[in-house]
């Protein structure tokens, strides 16, 4: 069971300067502090076995996690691991960890991670480098490796960010259902709106103004376009200083401990598994298929979404999270459960990897001591790695069971791309804009008569305000040369 959960945001005063910031070591120190306060126990922290720290987009010593066990004073035999790169990472450590346990391993093991980004952009304002960013430590066991997330025919379409990837995703969706762009935005902008209200309700979160749908999608100086049909305040807040940790252990441990059981919180069940690597490979852009299997997994247990008391779906963009509350069944803009506990990354605050551990912490504090169960979720790369748990303030009736489902994933067709010119429908689309709302390119993925999907790209800010006008969304375009033009609907 997890036994101690413990987070920290330290957001700026007004006037602030880079020498009274946090570094991502503190706050990951805080936070980890402060789950060891939250167990009640003080024996627990030489009991620690194992630290993980999930990987900073800013700190990049070799072992973190060593780092944070000498600044708690934890045993020098702890071990130690980074993680790569995953809003999915702190969930799976989650489920990593319960089934050592479950299989009989003796390990109480702590999950923290932090960023600093907001201290970052204060101190380059400043002209000055965090002394932060040139730690070093000894070397740390990753817990995987990385392969090139994007495709040489998406990258020369324009796709090198997350920005220009899940607009794709997003407008997808609103071709498929043949929502015109105000019914497209009315909706977003909503179920935006509904994570900014729990956002104003949290300690945590780091906007807590409960900005109006109207504000979230209306384009300004102060809130600009990004990629259409998103703005600043439809994606990921990176440049946030917060902290986040939980600690995990068998029952038996925490009894030898002295931690009272009004401080557990149980794992029931973890479900994990990648969706095909690269974007062009999806058979759809608006849907998931790894997702499915995870929720399949789950309610193989006896789990439904009626069960469940309290959600925090991972939230970098809004297609992320449509496309879970399509699988769950559960109408984002009325049910009476709002998606998340935090906030979202947008509102809540999206500290790089480490969001997810923000969420378990909340949903620790929404279920402890009670009977409730609840739903977390985390998601990395492009809508690529899904990792989906359920959690609950008493024990299930069976042990913490985990489920890995890539090989099922793996085994569903791909889609054919390939750089092919003629006229194609337009499956998705995106207009990518610079800081003072200029238009930059516009990106298509079409699909030929045959199936085949290619993708293109322009350059004509003509051709952008025209995609970003057309209230209808279905599109007829010709490529040629990797460049699209549009042909009348």
């Amino acid at each position: 069971m997890i036994v101690g959960a413990g987070q920290i945001t330290d957001r700026p005063a007004a006037g602030a300067v880079y020498r009274d910031r946090p570094t991502p070591h503190s706050l990951m120190a805080q936070s980890s502090e402060l789950a060891l306060l939250d167990s009640g126990s003080e024996r627990l922290r030489a009991a620690i076995t194992d630290i993980a720290a999930v990987r900073s987009f800013t700190w990049h010593p070799d072992d973190p996690a060593r780092l944070l066990a000498d600044a708690l004073g934890c045993s020098p035999e702890v071990r130690t691991t980074t993680t790569t790169v995953g809003g999915n990472i702190p969930q799976q450590l989650l489920h990593l960890s319960a089934a050592r346990i479950v299989n009989g391993e003796d390990c109480v093991v702590l999950v923290a991670g932090s960023e600093a980004m907001h201290a970052a952009s204060i101190a380059r304002k400043e002209g000055i480098r965090p002394e932060w960013r040139d730690e070093k430590s000894e070397s740390a066991t990753l817990l995987a490796d990385e392969d090139v997330p994007l495709t040489a025919l998406e990258y020369a379409a324009g796709l090198t960010q997350p920005t220009d990837c899940y607009p794709h995703f997003e407008n997808a969706r609103r071709i498929a259902q043949g929502w015109t762009r105000a019914e497209h935005l009315d909706r977003v902008g909503r179920i935006w709106s509904r994570f900014a209200e729990v956002a104003a309700t949290n300690p945590y979160a780091w906007l807590r103004d409960g900005a109006s749908s109207a504000s979230i999608t209306t384009v300004t100086d102060r809130n600009r376009l990004v990629a259409a049909p998103y703005t600043k305040t439809m994606v990921a807040n990176l440049p946030v200083d917060m902290g986040a940790a939980y600690i995990i252990m068998s029952a038996g441990r925490a009894q030898q401990l002295g931690i009272s059981a009004d401080r557990f919180v149980f794992p029931h069940v973890g479900a994990d598994a990648s969706d095909h690597w690269f974007i062009s490979d999806r058979e759809r852009l608006d849907d998931s298929p790894a997702m499915r299997l995870l929720w399949e997994s789950i309610r193989s247990t006896g789990v439904s979404a009626d069960d469940l008391d309290a959600f925090d779906i991972y939230s970098c963009f809004p297609t992320v999270v449509q496309t879970a509350a399509d699988i769950l069944g559960i109408d984002p803009l009325t049910d009476e459960r709002p998606l998340t506990l935090t906030g979202g990354l947008t509102f809540g605050g999206g500290p790089g990897n480490n969001y997810t551990t923000h969420g378990i912490c909340q949903m620790v504090e929404r279920v402890r001591g009670t009977s409730r169960r609840g739903l977390t979720t985390g998601l990395g790369w492009f809508s690529t790695k899904h990792s989906w748990g359920v959690m609950g303030g008493a024990p299930a009736a069976e042990p913490f069971r985990h489920f890995e489902r890539q090989a099922d994933v793996d085994a569903m067709p791909r889609c054919e791309t390939v750089a092919l010119d003629g006229d194609v429908t337009v499956e998705s689309f995106t207009v990518v804009a610079g800081r003072d709302n200029h238009f930059i390119r516009s990106t298509i993925s079409g699909r030929h008569s045959s199936g085949v999907r290619s993708w293109a790209r322009s350059d004509s800010a003509d051709l952008a305000q025209e995609l970003l006008t057309r209230e209808s969304p279905h599109t007829r375009a010709t490529i040629a040369n990797g460049q699209f033009t549009l042909r009348d609907s």
